[in-house]
């Protein structure tokens, strides 16, 4: 029998052909897409004489990306955050316990290859260096053997489907249940995408396309998770959407990066300082609690005396909807300008909260314990990282001592809210080591826990109300902007992307009513490969 008759004869037709054979074929990416400035020839700063001053509140990837661009182009730019550090989600706060002093994370984050204005703003500040590859992540399951999931470009356009190859669960036949949710994917539209599918769950889609289980089970479900939302009502626009950015827009689009020192010396520390060579005013530990409001305009913080030509709404969506319901108006025009903005906003929701715990062990687990490892059959883990593999400050320790260091992600975690921080690692105890039984004996020498409920919420539903950054200036307030995760992008983006991309947006709304350029930027493009 012909191969291609021995496919059909399973019910997956031309397109299961397609996969076999895409080896042979060429490959076409989609590029990345340029928005170029919309006024190319303005002038690049303000021009000698011209002040104008922004107020930038939040003090995250959002607003930070915000300051860079306003700051370079000679904008008096002011950030506040009701935080003593900065970096948002992204935030590295010291910490001193019985293992030493330490720089602790928000947690373990990746960057992928379609991070294309993060990647433009870390070039800007000089630090590649401090970021290494990391092509491969591997999962520990309960019911399943061990996986070690990477995409590999010899297949593309269908990178996804190219774990079926390598995985020990899965083989080609159970593409078969795949490719008619694949296709939503495959033939990923971002200007439809929302229109189409942000009224149902991913659940429902895949139950609808009879998605094989072990598939869903091994891939599908736990690239839910790490969205921090509850897999069973994540909206199936968002997890489309998440596909087509870290699976099959490009060749190299699972392709990530991790940083070989902490966030805060790798990238934010540069950051704040080359805001603070422009002169930049960064004020932490100084929360904005509500804005006042005349006539068309946000003029500055409630019960402070100073004014400011714009204002930049850079706080996750849960902080937004405080500012603006303590906010005041003066008259009968901000009055209904400032009801309109609230409402914008107001049905936005947040994730269930989430812990991260930080343990320092005075043992390392065994050898087949990699740097990162993915758990999503052990709940409440989700996944653990041995920062002592992946961080220079925790190698350092590990040698010294001959312990280890060990983050565990504890995702959509309501049952742990009321624990205490001490708490927390026994009521994970046993479930560590069921994951890693040679721990049983290791002590633990400190412990640091942060406890979280400020991430975006992906449900049904939400990314088709989500406002744009220039939102306010639609409704009428010409001089605020809003930036965040939260928001909408007429482009696929996400998580930290969408941050710094909003960021930009904020901050090119504002160069363009004063007539400077605006700062272009690339993008993913909008639309799946399709069929070879």
């Amino acid at each position: 029998m012909q191969r291609r008759d021995f496919f059909k004869s399973f019910g997956i037709g031309s397109l299961g052909y397609t996969v076999l054979n895409a080896q042979k074929a060429e490959a076409f990416p989609q590029p990345p897409r340029v928005i170029s400035p919309r006024n190319p020839t303005a002038k690049r700063q303000l021009e000698n004489g011209q002040q104008k001053s922004v107020l930038i509140i939040g003090a995250g990837l959002a607003g930070l990306s915000a300051a860079l661009e306003l700051a370079e182009r000679k904008y008096k730019v002011t950030v506040r955050d009701a935080m003593p550090v900065v970096g948002g989600k992204l935030a590295v706060r010291q910490e001193t316990n019985a293992a030493g002093t330490f720089w602790v994370e928000h947690g373990l984050h990746m960057w992928f290859e379609n991070y294309h204005v993060l990647r433009n703003i870390r070039e800007r500040l000089g630090v590649n260096g401090n970021f290494r590859p990391y092509n491969e992540v591997e999962f520990r399951f309960r019911t399943y053997k061990n996986e070690v999931i990477k995409s590999e470009p010899p297949i593309y356009p269908l990178n996804l489907l190219n774990i079926l190859k390598n995985s020990p669960n899965m083989n080609f036949l159970d593409a078969a249940g795949t490719l008619n949710t694949i296709r939503e994917v495959l033939f990923y539209n971002h200007k439809t995408n929302y229109l189409r599918l942000d009224d149902m769950t991913f659940a429902d889609l895949a139950e609808l396309r009879k998605v094989n289980k072990k598939f869903y089970d091994i891939v599908m479900e736990p690239a839910a998770s790490v969205t921090l939302n509850d897999p069973n009502t994540i909206s199936a626009a968002e997890m489309c959407l998440y596909m087509h950015l870290y699976f099959l827009s490009h060749p190299k689009a699972f392709n990530r990066e991790v940083t070989t020192t902490d966030h805060y010396n790798g990238l934010l520390r540069p950051w704040v300082d080359r805001l603070k060579s422009f002169g930049t005013k960064i004020e932490l530990s100084k929360p904005v609690n509500a804005l006042r409001f005349e006539d068309n305009k946000a003029v500055g913080v409630l019960g402070e005396s100073k004014s400011y030509d714009y204002v930049i709404l850079a706080t996750e969506a849960g902080a937004a909807q405080k500012i603006l319901a303590a906010s005041t108006a003066r008259d009968a025009n901000a009055t209904n300008l400032l009801e309109k903005l609230r409402a914008s906003v107001a049905p936005l929701k947040t994730a269930p909260p989430y812990k991260v715990l930080r343990v320092w062990f005075d043992k390392k687990p065994s050898d087949n314990i990699p740097d990162c490892l993915e758990t999503p059959q052990h709940r409440p883990i989700n996944l653990l990282a041995r920062f002592e593999l992946l961080e220079e400050e925790s190698r350092r320790w590990s040698e010294k001592t001959g312990g280890s260091i060990i983050e565990f992600h504890l995702y959509t975690t309501p049952e742990l809210v009321g624990l205490k921080d001490d708490e927390v690692w026994p009521a994970i105890r046993e479930t560590v080591l069921d994951i890693m039984p040679e721990m049983a004996d290791a002590n633990v020498v400190a412990s640091s826990v942060g406890s979280y409920h400020n991430f975006t919420s992906f449900e049904c539903g939400q990314g088709s109300i989500r406002p744009a950054a220039t939102e306010p200036q639609s409704l009428g307030i010409e001089n605020l902007s809003f930036a965040g995760d939260w928001l909408k992008t007429d482009y696929p983006s996400a998580l930290m992307e969408r941050a710094v991309c909003t960021g930009r947006e904020a901050a090119n709304s504002i160069c363009f009513a004063d007539g400077v350029r605006e700062e272009g930027m690339v993008v993913t493009n909008d639309y799946g490969p399709g069929l070879l």
